[in-house]
């Protein structure tokens, strides 16, 4: 017996050892790696960044270039409404957002006919539809536009537009969850783990919260019912000068395969154009298959990077084509 024990105890104290310098090394490597909890950099991405400095404003208040108070004879003008996805939050690069992008290829297809095409960006952060009317309302009498496209984000129809709303009160439900936790103060490989967990947890109520707002009761769909009428409204005052109006659907740029989450959303919201004689076009197939984060300006801001903005643009450019055609 004290044989097997003084065989035993050797090997052991050594797989101990093992077990707890194996423990050390992956414990040092992540003090290395690990640099804030996400949450410190998600609502500060969200709502703002360095990126801004080189936004180009024009007499709107609205992101690009001036265009002429009188509208040019042969010219045709679209008005793009929208969030921060038509604004194109974290795209430092003026010419880089689906915006300008269309209004520079659709411009060169048009001018070879002597015709031009101007595209007044009125992508608002952080808006909802109420304040697109507004803004309609502002800029048709000096813009003149023949064409008003509504892009709508999956999140317009939702009460989770803010960071405000939204994403401050998680965080910082997590936030003092994790500073009474003695793991996650002192062991930055737990730190590594509980940070993905919490990840994980915020899109489960993201995702949650959007589905609730199309597909829920009562007061979840609020926001969507006024939405709905948003549409409608903006509609009949393009048909009072005669403008046409078309709605374009932004899908959430997450979990981009078969199995996309919010495609029923996507297809109601498409529905609902459709009742409502409004030329549709969904970006969900232009999406599908690439992976999402290839899309993103950071890996705390899904909103779509210049490659993002492109695809959009590469959907988008026939679908406008066949509408500036019909003027």
């Amino acid at each position: 017996m004290k044989r097997t024990v003084s065989r035993v105890l050797p090997r052991l104290a050594l797989l101990c050892f093992s077990i707890a310098l194996s423990v050390g090394l992956v414990e040092g490597f992540s003090r290395l790696v690990y640099t804030q909890p996400w949450y410190d950099r998600l609502v500060a991405e969200q709502v703002d960044g360095d990126w801004t400095a080189s936004i180009r404003r024009n007499s709107y208040g609205l992101r690009g270039h001036d265009y002429e108070p009188t509208k040019p004879p042969h010219s045709r003008r679209v008005l793009l409404l929208g969030d921060s996805f038509t604004f194109g939050s974290g795209v430092a690069d003026n010419e880089a957002i689906f915006p300008a992008l269309l209004e520079k290829q659709l411009d060169a297809e048009f001018s070879a006919h002597g015709s031009s095409v101007e595209i007044l960006n009125g992508g608002i952060p952080g808006s909802r539809t109420d304040d697109w009317v507004d803004m309609l309302q502002k800029v048709r009498g000096s813009f003149q536009p023949d064409l008003i496209v509504i892009v709508f984000f999956l999140r317009d129809g939702t009460r989770t537009s803010a960071a405000d709303d939204f994403f401050i009160p998680i965080r910082d439900r997590i936030v003092a969850q994790n500073q009474q936790s003695w793991l996650y103060q002192n062991l930055f490989l737990y730190r590594l783990y509980q940070d993905a967990k919490d990840r994980s947890f915020i899109s489960d109520q993201y995702a949650s919260a959007i589905r609730g707002s199309y597909f829920g009761t009562g007061a979840q769909t609020d926001e969507w019912r006024i939405a709905q009428f948003n549409i409608r409204k903006i509609k009949a005052i393009g048909e009072e000068t005669n403008t046409r109006t078309a709605l374009v659907v932004f899908p959430i740029l997450a979990a981009l395969d078969e199995r996309y989450p919010f495609k029923d959303v996507c297809d109601l919201i498409a529905g609902y154009g459709s009742e409502n004689e409004l030329p549709v076009h969904n970006l969900l197939p232009a999406f599908l298959g690439k992976n999402a984060a290839d899309l993103w300006v950071s890996p705390n801001n899904q909103h779509p990077n210049a490659l993002g903005h492109q695809i959009a643009a590469q959907s988008l450019l026939p679908f406008l084509r066949r509408l500036l055609e019909d003027y």
